[in-house]
């Protein structure tokens, strides 16, 4: 009479069942990072040029002025309680109660693109802040990752910036024109800051290395948390990805500007010191 084995995987076609899915995925996951990496430049990519489009379709209704890249300090009515790189969600509140602050880039643009100026979530919605700080927003990069140093239920953390050397060298009562701005297509109107004390490549001292999520940007605070590089918008509406080591000048002491012809800090195209 025949002996019927019952089927199954013995322990060696196991242990090759699982080693092949091991070399799989060894293969397969860094393939899948570098999709989703690829994906999320997409959307800043996105995100910056539509920062850029705003700001034009604004300067086309301001008598091609264009908006201011923070509420400077000193602002009424917190006056010497106010810090203008780290404004808090109850600053923009208080801003928005005695109707300051207005022309502020990240107040005057978001409704050009059919978004939300950032007092609305301090001041008008209900439970805004959590909503800002969960939500996929204009104001959001998908792979921002905060520093420890930072509350985003308290202070308001900016994954991109305005330009903050435009005026370099200008009066500082100057107001920035477009018929200031030399080369539109090299001249610098948004970028993705710094949200990491530890991002790695950094060319600064650890003084400037805490300056983050800040509403205005320039070398300094130019991040390289995509694939050691970053996205720029410009003022003719285009954005572009740049390695942080062509952005930025490693001169012992700060990021500098190394004063490139694609990519002009200044609105004349000078060398920002």
């Amino acid at each position: 009479m025949k002996t019927e084995h019952p089927s199954g995987f013995t322990l060696i076609e196991l242990l090759v069942v699982i080693a092949i899915i091991a070399i799989l995925a060894g293969l397969l996951l860094p393939a899948m990072a570098k999709a989703k990496e690829t994906a999320n430049q997409s959307i800043c990519l996105s995100n910056l040029k539509q920062w850029a489009m705003a700001q034009n379709n604004y300067v086309d209704d301001n008598n091609q002025t264009f908006p201011t890249t923070k509420i400077p300090d000193g602002t009424t009515p917190l006056g010497a309680d106010y810090n203008e790189d780290n404004p808090t969600w109850a600053d923009l509140a208080d801003f928005y109660y005695n109707q300051q602050g207005n022309c502020a880039w990240f107040n005057a643009l978001p409704s050009y693109i059919h978004s939300e100026p950032l007092y609305w979530y301090s001041a008008i919605a209900n439970n805004g802040i959590p909503q800002f700080n969960s939500s996929k927003t204009i104001f959001n990069c998908p792979d921002a990752v905060l520093d420890p140093t930072l509350d985003p239920t308290e202070r308001v953390i900016f994954d991109y910036g305005m330009n903050s050397k435009a005026l370099d060298g200008l009066p500082t009562n100057e107001v920035l024109k477009t018929s200031m701005i030399v080369r539109p297509s090299a001249f610098v109107m948004f970028s993705e800051g710094r949200l990491l004390i530890s991002e790695s490549p950094y060319y600064g001292t650890s003084e400037n290395s805490t300056d983050l999520g800040t509403p205005q940007v320039y070398t300094t605070r130019f991040s390289s948390r995509h694939s050691a590089g970053s996205i720029i918008g410009f003022s003719d509406a285009h954005a572009k990805y740049y390695k942080y080591s062509y952005v930025c000048w490693n001169n012992g002491a700060k990021p500098a500007d190394p004063g490139l012809a694609d990519i002009n800090w200044s609105c004349d195209g000078h060398q920002v010191p």
